[in-house]
Protein backbone atom coordinates (compact mmCIF):
# COMPACT_ATOMS: atom_id res chain seq x y z
CA UNK A 1 0.00 0.00 0.00
CA UNK A 2 1.13 3.54 -0.87
CA UNK A 3 1.90 5.99 1.85
CA UNK A 4 1.30 8.75 -0.44
CA UNK A 5 -1.83 10.82 -0.73
CA UNK A 6 -5.28 9.03 -1.56
CA UNK A 7 -6.48 9.05 -4.78
CA UNK A 8 -9.87 10.44 -5.77
CA UNK A 9 -12.81 8.96 -4.05
CA UNK A 10 -16.32 8.10 -4.85
CA UNK A 11 -19.05 8.97 -2.93
CA UNK A 12 -21.11 5.87 -3.88
CA UNK A 13 -21.98 3.66 -0.80
CA UNK A 14 -20.11 0.16 -0.78
CA UNK A 15 -22.80 -1.90 -1.11
CA UNK A 16 -23.59 -5.74 -0.65
CA UNK A 17 -21.85 -8.39 -3.16
CA UNK A 18 -24.20 -9.80 -5.67
CA UNK A 19 -26.39 -6.51 -6.26
CA UNK A 20 -25.81 -3.52 -8.81
CA UNK A 21 -23.01 -1.18 -8.03
CA UNK A 22 -24.67 2.12 -5.91
CA UNK A 23 -23.32 5.48 -7.03
CA UNK A 24 -20.72 5.25 -3.55
CA UNK A 25 13.09 17.89 8.50
CA UNK A 26 15.78 17.33 10.21
CA UNK A 27 17.06 20.03 12.15
CA UNK A 28 20.74 21.08 12.81
CA UNK A 29 22.02 22.23 16.01
CA UNK A 30 24.74 23.83 14.10
CA UNK A 31 26.21 24.26 17.44
CA UNK A 32 30.22 23.68 18.86
CA UNK A 33 32.78 24.57 21.60
CA UNK A 34 34.29 28.01 21.46
CA UNK A 35 38.01 27.62 20.90
CA UNK A 36 39.69 28.46 24.16
CA UNK A 37 42.62 31.19 23.78
CA UNK A 38 45.87 29.96 25.97
CA UNK A 39 48.47 31.85 27.06
CA UNK A 40 52.05 31.74 25.54
CA UNK A 41 55.34 30.58 27.32
CA UNK A 42 54.89 33.77 29.49
CA UNK A 43 51.39 32.76 30.73
CA UNK A 44 50.65 32.95 34.47
CA UNK A 45 50.36 29.52 36.22
CA UNK A 46 46.93 30.72 37.01
CA UNK A 47 45.94 30.16 33.82
CA UNK A 48 47.52 27.17 33.16
CA UNK A 49 45.31 26.25 36.08
CA UNK A 50 42.01 27.38 34.80
CA UNK A 51 42.61 26.45 31.31
CA UNK A 52 43.29 22.33 32.08
CA UNK A 53 40.54 22.95 35.01
CA UNK A 54 37.91 24.25 31.95
CA UNK A 55 39.52 21.37 29.61
CA UNK A 56 38.77 18.22 32.11
CA UNK A 57 35.78 20.04 32.90
CA UNK A 58 34.24 19.56 29.05
CA UNK A 59 35.83 16.10 29.04
CA UNK A 60 33.82 15.03 31.94
CA UNK A 61 30.65 16.57 30.20
CA UNK A 62 31.24 14.86 27.19
CA UNK A 63 31.80 11.27 28.54
CA UNK A 64 28.14 12.07 30.63
CA UNK A 65 26.70 12.97 27.61
CA UNK A 66 27.76 9.98 25.61
CA UNK A 67 26.55 7.65 28.57
CA UNK A 68 23.39 9.07 28.21
CA UNK A 69 22.62 8.37 24.82
CA UNK A 70 24.64 5.03 24.88
CA UNK A 71 21.93 3.70 27.90
CA UNK A 72 18.91 5.10 26.19
CA UNK A 73 16.08 3.00 25.44
CA UNK A 74 15.29 3.28 21.77
CA UNK A 75 12.73 5.51 21.06
CA UNK A 76 9.03 4.28 19.35
CA UNK A 77 8.92 6.45 16.33
CA UNK A 78 5.91 6.13 13.94
CA UNK A 79 6.61 3.00 11.57
CA UNK A 80 7.31 4.03 8.71
CA UNK A 81 4.59 4.39 6.14
CA UNK A 82 2.28 4.81 8.76
CA UNK A 83 0.00 7.97 8.17
CA UNK A 84 -1.32 10.37 11.29
CA UNK A 85 -4.89 11.35 11.12
CA UNK A 86 -5.68 14.80 9.49
CA UNK A 87 -9.54 14.66 10.88
CA UNK A 88 -9.69 13.35 14.82
CA UNK A 89 -12.79 12.80 17.28
CA UNK A 90 -12.27 15.01 19.72
CA UNK A 91 -10.65 13.52 22.98
CA UNK A 92 -13.07 15.88 25.18
CA UNK A 93 -16.56 14.07 24.66
CA UNK A 94 -17.02 11.33 26.84
CA UNK A 95 -17.53 7.81 25.51
CA UNK A 96 -17.86 4.32 26.15
CA UNK A 97 -16.80 1.87 24.16
CA UNK A 98 -17.98 2.16 20.45
CA UNK A 99 -20.30 4.83 21.50
CA UNK A 100 -19.45 8.24 21.71
CA UNK A 101 -21.67 10.84 23.66
CA UNK A 102 -23.49 11.19 26.76
CA UNK A 103 -25.30 7.58 27.58
CA UNK A 104 -28.77 9.89 28.22
CA UNK A 105 -28.57 12.09 24.78
CA UNK A 106 -32.02 11.99 23.50
CA UNK A 107 -30.86 11.00 19.88
CA UNK A 108 -29.31 7.79 18.85
CA UNK A 109 -27.28 7.65 16.14
CA UNK A 110 -26.05 4.27 14.79
CA UNK A 111 -23.67 4.42 11.99
CA UNK A 112 -22.61 0.99 10.51
CA UNK A 113 -19.24 0.97 8.54
CA UNK A 114 -16.28 -1.36 7.45
CA UNK A 115 -12.99 0.41 8.07
CA UNK A 116 -11.87 -0.57 4.38
CA UNK A 117 -14.53 1.08 3.15
CA UNK A 118 -13.80 3.89 0.84
CA UNK A 119 -17.28 5.60 0.74
CA UNK A 120 -17.25 4.98 5.13
CA UNK A 121 -13.72 7.32 4.13
CA UNK A 122 -15.58 9.75 2.35
CA UNK A 123 -18.26 10.36 4.80
CA UNK A 124 -16.28 10.42 7.79
CA UNK A 125 -13.15 12.12 6.15
CA UNK A 126 -13.46 13.77 2.80
CA UNK A 127 -16.45 15.42 3.55
CA UNK A 128 -16.28 14.96 7.24
CA UNK A 129 -20.11 14.98 8.24
CA UNK A 130 -19.58 12.64 10.42
CA UNK A 131 -16.99 15.18 12.22
CA UNK A 132 -19.87 18.15 11.97
CA UNK A 133 -22.39 15.99 13.04
CA UNK A 134 -20.43 15.36 15.90
CA UNK A 135 -19.32 18.49 16.74
CA UNK A 136 -23.16 20.11 16.62
CA UNK A 137 -25.10 17.70 17.70
CA UNK A 138 -22.84 15.08 20.20
CA UNK A 139 -20.13 17.51 21.92
CA UNK A 140 -23.49 19.04 22.74
CA UNK A 141 -25.04 16.47 24.61
CA UNK A 142 -28.25 16.05 21.82
CA UNK A 143 -27.36 12.62 20.36
CA UNK A 144 -25.15 9.99 20.84
CA UNK A 145 -23.31 8.22 17.97
CA UNK A 146 -22.74 4.47 18.14
CA UNK A 147 -20.40 2.50 15.79
CA UNK A 148 -21.25 -0.82 14.69
CA UNK A 149 -19.14 -3.04 12.58
CA UNK A 150 -20.85 -4.01 9.54
CA UNK A 151 -17.60 -5.66 7.71
CA UNK A 152 -19.28 -6.11 4.14
CA UNK A 153 -15.93 -5.89 2.21
CA UNK A 154 -14.38 -9.64 3.50
CA UNK A 155 -17.05 -10.90 1.40
CA UNK A 156 -13.84 -11.04 -1.49
CA UNK A 157 -12.64 -13.75 0.50
CA UNK A 158 -10.14 -11.81 3.12
CA UNK A 159 -10.27 -10.96 6.89
CA UNK A 160 -8.65 -7.78 7.03
CA UNK A 161 -12.26 -5.86 7.27
CA UNK A 162 -12.77 -8.37 10.77
CA UNK A 163 -8.66 -7.68 11.51
CA UNK A 164 -9.04 -3.90 11.96
CA UNK A 165 -12.23 -4.26 13.83
CA UNK A 166 -10.91 -6.41 16.18
CA UNK A 167 -7.94 -3.73 16.49
CA UNK A 168 -10.60 -1.01 16.81
CA UNK A 169 -12.28 -2.90 19.70
CA UNK A 170 -8.74 -3.91 21.46
CA UNK A 171 -8.50 -0.13 21.31
CA UNK A 172 -11.56 -0.12 23.02
CA UNK A 173 -10.17 -2.25 26.02
CA UNK A 174 -8.22 0.68 26.32
CA UNK A 175 -10.92 3.42 26.44
CA UNK A 176 -9.42 4.71 22.66
CA UNK A 177 -11.76 3.08 19.93
CA UNK A 178 -12.08 6.55 18.77
CA UNK A 179 -8.77 6.63 18.36
CA UNK A 180 -7.90 3.84 16.77
CA UNK A 181 -11.17 4.94 14.21
CA UNK A 182 -9.01 7.85 13.22
CA UNK A 183 -6.07 5.95 12.69
CA UNK A 184 -7.68 3.14 10.98
CA UNK A 185 -9.27 5.23 8.23
CA UNK A 186 -5.85 7.54 8.43
CA UNK A 187 -4.54 4.48 7.06
CA UNK A 188 -6.97 2.64 4.61
CA UNK A 189 -6.00 1.83 1.17
CA UNK A 190 -8.25 4.05 -1.33
CA UNK A 191 -8.83 0.88 -3.54
CA UNK A 192 -9.90 -0.92 0.05
CA UNK A 193 -6.95 -3.35 -0.40
CA UNK A 194 -6.84 -6.15 2.53
CA UNK A 195 -2.77 -5.36 2.16
CA UNK A 196 -3.69 -2.31 4.08
CA UNK A 197 -4.83 -4.18 7.59
CA UNK A 198 -2.43 -7.17 7.88
CA UNK A 199 -1.83 -8.05 11.51
CA UNK A 200 1.47 -6.85 11.20
CA UNK A 201 0.30 -3.03 10.02
CA UNK A 202 -2.45 -3.14 12.46
CA UNK A 203 0.00 -3.76 14.90
CA UNK A 204 2.51 -0.42 13.49
CA UNK A 205 -0.82 1.61 13.48
CA UNK A 206 -2.11 0.73 17.05
CA UNK A 207 1.75 1.54 18.27
CA UNK A 208 1.80 4.84 16.30
CA UNK A 209 -1.76 5.64 17.97
CA UNK A 210 -0.59 5.31 21.09
CA UNK A 211 -1.71 2.17 22.32
CA UNK A 212 -0.60 -0.15 25.09
CA UNK A 213 1.22 -2.23 23.06
CA UNK A 214 1.53 -5.29 26.25
CA UNK A 215 -2.38 -5.61 25.70
CA UNK A 216 -2.90 -4.42 21.90
CA UNK A 217 -0.70 -6.91 20.47
CA UNK A 218 -2.00 -10.33 21.72
CA UNK A 219 -5.48 -8.98 21.44
CA UNK A 220 -4.68 -8.51 18.09
CA UNK A 221 -3.24 -11.28 17.35
CA UNK A 222 -5.15 -13.39 18.42
CA UNK A 223 -8.45 -11.99 17.21
CA UNK A 224 -10.31 -11.38 20.92
CA UNK A 225 -13.30 -10.23 19.58
CA UNK A 226 -13.31 -11.63 16.25
CA UNK A 227 -16.54 -13.36 17.32
CA UNK A 228 -18.10 -10.01 18.36
CA UNK A 229 -17.57 -8.42 15.15
CA UNK A 230 -19.27 -11.71 13.54
CA UNK A 231 -22.49 -11.62 15.68
CA UNK A 232 -23.09 -7.77 14.89
CA UNK A 233 -22.60 -8.53 11.49
CA UNK A 234 -25.19 -11.59 11.79
CA UNK A 235 -27.56 -9.05 13.93
CA UNK A 236 -27.24 -5.79 12.20
CA UNK A 237 -30.54 -4.08 10.75
CA UNK A 238 -31.82 -4.54 7.29
CA UNK A 239 -29.22 -2.60 5.37
CA UNK A 240 -27.48 -3.02 2.04
CA UNK A 241 -24.30 -1.10 2.10
CA UNK A 242 -21.70 1.01 3.87
CA UNK A 243 -21.82 3.30 5.23
CA UNK A 244 -25.22 3.07 6.61
CA UNK A 245 -26.88 5.83 9.38
CA UNK A 246 -29.85 5.26 11.05
CA UNK A 247 -31.04 8.45 13.26
CA UNK A 248 -33.77 6.97 16.16
CA UNK A 249 -33.89 3.82 14.41
CA UNK A 250 -34.89 4.94 11.34
CA UNK A 251 -32.11 4.85 8.18
CA UNK A 252 -31.67 7.74 6.75
CA UNK A 253 -31.13 8.05 3.00
CA UNK A 254 -30.55 4.20 2.06
CA UNK A 255 -30.20 4.81 -1.78
CA UNK A 256 -26.23 6.74 -1.10
CA UNK A 257 -23.37 8.46 1.38
CA UNK A 258 -26.24 10.88 3.74
CA UNK A 259 -25.29 14.11 3.45
CA UNK A 260 -24.81 16.50 6.51
CA UNK A 261 -28.16 18.38 5.35
CA UNK A 262 -30.15 14.95 5.18
CA UNK A 263 -28.71 14.10 8.49
CA UNK A 264 -29.20 17.02 10.58
CA UNK A 265 -32.99 17.43 9.28
CA UNK A 266 -33.36 13.88 10.63
CA UNK A 267 -31.93 14.22 14.06
CA UNK A 268 -33.80 18.29 14.24
CA UNK A 269 -36.89 16.16 13.60
CA UNK A 270 -36.03 13.24 16.16
CA UNK A 271 -35.11 16.43 18.50
CA UNK A 272 -38.86 17.73 18.14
Amino acid sequence: MSSGPRQSLSNTRRGDPGGPPRNRSRRNSGQGLARAGTSGPGGSGLEQILLWTGVAVVIGLVVVVVAFFATRPPSEATPSGIRTPTVLTPSNIPSSGTTLGRSDAPVTIDLYGDFRCSACFYFSVTSNVEGEIVDKYVRTGQAKLVWHDYTIIDADGTTASRDAANAALCAADQDKFWVMHDWLYANQAADESASAFTIDRLLQIGQAAGMNMAQFRPCVQQGSHDATVAAERKSAPSISGTPSVLVNGKQVDPSTVPTYADLSAAIEAALN
